[in-house]
């Protein structure tokens, strides 16, 4: 079984803004285990474990799902926490923009068609790319921190391809690997396989 999920990557220049923004926020959050660069990315639907067997069939659901849509931008905008500010046990910056529908509409469609060949993606979707966990059995109260950078902005993410990522939890934290991508419109050729090691990320 291989612990799968579909992702939406950065790019550098919002990857560098995010650690010039957590560097002002380190001081700010207590007892926060940061998220390291390279594992940023806006997770768009998480399928779990996933038989090896199934994968061929699964990466040619979500091809399918992908063909219509074209690429589009949304802007990573103001932090917020999971459950709530008062209660924070994790960290994120949002997205906004107006192709926010857009990335909603992406999302269903390709939950959908996980859902087709037996894979259901977690229900709740709440675009966000996550910064920090507090520590686990504890919650902070950040909802100074949430408003004060209510209005900060990250720069564009461009949407215009989705990557089906394995998942291996490790105790310094998860590791990444990038089993394949889909560009978004492509009616042939839309998927691409990475090359031997460069499709793990720490």
């Amino acid at each position: 079984m291989i612990r799968t999920f579909l992702g939406i990557t950065l790019a550098d220049s919002v990857r560098v803004e995010l650690e010039r923004q957590i560097g002002v926020l380190r001081s700010l959050v207590a007892g926060a285990r940061w998220v390291e660069p390279s594992r940023y990315h806006l997770t768009l639907a998480f399928l779990g474990d996933v038989a090896e067997t199934d994968l061929d069939g699964l990466i040619a659901a979500v091809g399918e799902a992908v063909r219509t849509p074209l690429p589009f931008a949304l802007e990573l905008k103001g932090l917020g926490a999971f459950p709530n500010p008062r209660r924070a046990r994790v960290l994120w910056a949002g997205l906004s923009g107006a192709a926010l529908p857009r990335l909603l509409a992406l999302r269903d469609d390709v939950a959908a068609a996980c859902a087709r060949v037996g894979y259901r993606a977690d229900e709740a979707f709440h675009p966000h790319v996550t910064l920090a966990r507090l520590r686990p059995g504890r919650s902070v109260d950040l909802t100074v921190v949430v408003d004060k950078y209510r209005d900060w902005s990250g720069g564009a993410v461009e949407v215009g391809e989705v990557v089906v990522f394995a998942s291996e939890l490790k105790a310094s934290g998860p590791v990444y690997q990038r089993l394949g991508t889909w560009r978004l419109g492509s009616e042939s050729g839309g998927w691409f396989q990475p090359e031997e090691g460069s499709d793990r990320l720490p």
